[in-house]
């Protein structure tokens, strides 16, 4: 049925004018996966976004935009899912965005797109023999330790990096996230390997803190999550806050107990159904507070979960300092670590050893510990 007249008016030409967007930061990748990456940049001005990719040394033919209930976000923050990817392959991307001068009911006027350098990136793959990462936590908005940090990282040989939390003292502006740690970050990382960002309680204060995740997003839509890269099985998990919802400090904001609750019931459903958390040589817990954070006292439930689902090794930080709990010495069966504010974690694993070497972040030896697979 057709009871439309024709509108040959419908079809005039929309204005564009001769102005192109700015990238202020990224394209970095948030998240990445056996089959999937998720691509974030800012532009300067509002924009609508895609993603142009391929395999590696192959013509960027596939395209993949942000589109949401019908319509093309217009912003200047972007976020593009890439999907439908094959486990252990090299892709090049570039991020595009086109200006959107002025958005109108009817012909909104745009400007012209402007495209990010070709970077690329590998997928995960639980088939590879080996897997190195490293890890960082509590920076805390200093810029000269995230500046050394990043420089001591050994990035030949790290595939991805982990910041574990508390990046910020409260998260107050853009502005902050930005020259605080994303931008650094994305510098080091160059677009080409990703950023897990592991949600520490400082993520949760601020004016801007209900913003984070919309620069660190997963397809997941949440902070916890699970991934598998060569031997290892990956949990991320969100310890939410150090105190009490009814603390007074958080003026009856906070809603984290009952989050936690949904979270605890994830990771069990999860931990009884997916066969590579039960099969993978390594079981690898990465969170910001390694005593499960605030629980109402029932962080042993945590313990016994991850007892139950043979988790070998737990990785965090928050006490600014290193902290080690050997197996068996706190019910737990698996070795827990809190690494130092000013320290690097350079994890290892082939499918019969990982190795955890914590350096300082001049280069000098802190500490190693060695896991055997039990499986």
């Amino acid at each position: 049925l057709s009871f439309a007249l024709p509108s040959p008016a419908q079809d005039e030409p929309y204005v564009v004018h001769d102005t192109k967007p700015v990238f202020m930061l990224g394209p970095y990748i948030s998240s990445l996966s056996e089959t999937g990456a998720t691509i974030v940049w800012l532009t300067d001005t509002p924009c609508h976004a895609k993603v142009v990719y391929g395999p590696a040394g192959e013509p960027l033919d596939r395209e993949a935009d942000n589109a949401k209930h019908g319509l093309l976000p217009v912003g200047t923050l972007h976020t593009v899912h890439l999907s439908g990817l094959e486990p252990g392959h090299a892709y090049a991307y570039k991020a595009v965005a086109t200006r959107v001068v002025k958005m109108k009911a009817y012909w909104p006027e745009k400007g012209l797109a402007v495209e990010s350098p070709e970077r690329s990136f590998t997928t995960f793959d639980r088939a590879k023999p080996s897997v190195a990462f490293s890890a960082i936590a509590d920076t805390h908005e200093d810029n000269s330790r995230v500046a050394d940090l990043l420089k001591a990282v050994d990035w030949p040989a790290t595939e991805f990096l982990v910041h574990l939390g508390d990046a910020f003292h409260g998260v107050e502006s853009e502005d902050q996230l930005v020259g605080r740690w994303l931008g650094p970050a994305d510098r080091a990382l160059a677009g080409s390997k990703a950023l897990l960002f592991v949600r520490g309680n400082h993520e949760m204060r601020g004016s801007f803190a209900r913003r984070v995740f919309d620069y660190v997003p997963t397809p997941e839509n949440r902070y916890y999550y699970a991934r598998d890269h060569g031997p290892i099985h990956f949990i991320v998990l969100d310890t939410g806050e150090d105190k009490a919802d009814e603390t007074n400090v958080y003026a009856g904001l906070n809603e984290v107990e009952a989050y936690r609750e949904e979270e605890l019931a994830w990771l069990e459903r999860h931990l009884a159904t997916d066969k590579r958390a039960a099969e993978a040589p390594f079981r690898v817990i990465l969170l910001h507070q390694p005593d499960w954070g605030w629980t109402r006292d029932r962080g042993d439930e945590w313990t016994a979960l991850a007892n139950k689902a043979n988790v070998d090794l737990v990785l965090g930080g928050h006490f600014h300092r290193l902290r080690a709990i050997e197996p068996g010495t706190q019910g737990n069966d698996f070795l827990a670590v809190a690494l130092g504010q000013d320290q690097i974690a350079k994890v290892e694993a082939s499918r019969t050893e990982l190795k955890v070497t914590i350096t300082a972040k001049d280069g000098s030896p802190v500490q190693s510990f060695t896991l055997k697979a039990r499986r």
